[in-house]
């Protein structure tokens, strides 16, 4: 339930200056946590869950295997769209791997730290990776010429 969650949530953002609970769960999705056990560590593992999901995505345009989708995703970035989405992508694997480093040492202020830290990144993180997948997006929205299938061989 979401009350017991921002109950223990909005202590917790005392204690730690953490984020309010309103912009996370905008973000993360927090309110869908169960109250039981360490709010601060089942917060992490939503984050985690986001950045695999964003660098899943990002890795099939950067790194296409040979489907039709990846293919065809990975020519509609020029190369410097391409080096800003690296970039990007190298930010979130950090933050990915420090989530798994927290997985493993479950330590509370380090937890709060990397939620403080990793929420105020994303705000940039996000407006970039927006930007990106629209033009993803909208390449699937408009006409292509027969030429231009990403090596469709039908």
């Amino acid at each position: 339930m979401a009350k017991g969650v921002k109950k223990k949530y909005d202590a917790l953002t005392k204690k730690h200056k953490l984020p309010g609970f309103e912009e996370l769960d905008a973000e993360f999705e927090i309110s869908e946590i169960e109250p039981d056990g360490s709010v601060l560590r089942e917060v992490r593992k939503k984050i985690a869950d986001k950045i695999g999901l964003v660098c899943g995505t990002v890795e099939q345009v950067l790194h296409p295997e040979t489907n039709l989708a990846d293919l065809y995703e990975s020519r509609v970035l020029d190369e410097q769209e391409k080096k800003e989405l690296f970039e990007t992508y190298k930010k979130l694997m950090a933050a990915e791997r420090k989530c798994v480093e927290l997985f493993i040492s479950s330590d509370e202020k380090l937890d709060a730290a990397f939620i403080k830290s990793f929420s105020a990144e994303w705000k940039t993180l996000k407006l970039q990776l927006v930007r990106l997948i629209r033009k993803l997006k909208e390449s699937w929205e408009k006409e292509t010429d027969e030429g231009e299938t990403a090596g469709y061989m039908g």
